[in-house]
């Protein structure tokens, strides 16, 4: 008597839902493990800029839209990639963040000099550090607004 049998076997079948399942605990994994190593990035970065307070303590205007910002370090913290500046008078806020790269060495004042605020008759200034990772990518720390 012949056998006609049509269809896979037990074997074959159950090897392919094995294989169909490995296939997706893989593509889950990935997926995950990328949301794991975002924050835990973010997480670093943030526990960083916790000890860092960069704070504008002097703004003079030298002239129409230039200032002079005189920036003051606290006491604990990483290296900083630089600091980004952003301007406001009663009536107008400026167009764009200034960036002024550059460390800033703990416990130590620097004057940012030439600095074109981008407005006339500004009272006001916010001033946020921040960090690059590896890629380039900045990190912003927390900001500092500074009225003068």
């Amino acid at each position: 008597m012949i056998n006609n049998k049509k269809g896979l076997s037990t074997v074959v079948t159950t090897l392919i839902i094995i294989l169909l399942v490995l296939v997706a605990i893989g593509i889950i994994w990935v997926v995950i493990r990328g949301v794991i190593d975002e924050g835990s990035a973010n997480i670093e970065f943030n526990t960083k800029c916790l000890q860092i307070d960069v704070k504008a303590t002097q703004v003079v205007n030298t002239g129409g839209t230039n200032y002079d910002v005189t920036l003051t370090r606290g006491s604990t913290g990483d290296p900083i990639a630089g600091v980004k500046m952003l301007f406001f008078s009663p009536t107008e806020t400026s167009d764009s963040i200034i960036d002024s790269p550059g460390d800033i060495a703990v416990l130590r004042t620097v004057t940012k000099t030439g600095i074109d605020g981008q407005i006339t008759g500004a009272n006001k200034i916010e001033v946020t550090a921040y960090l690059k990772d590896d890629q380039g990518n900045e990190h912003p720390c927390q900001t500092f607004v500074f009225n003068f």
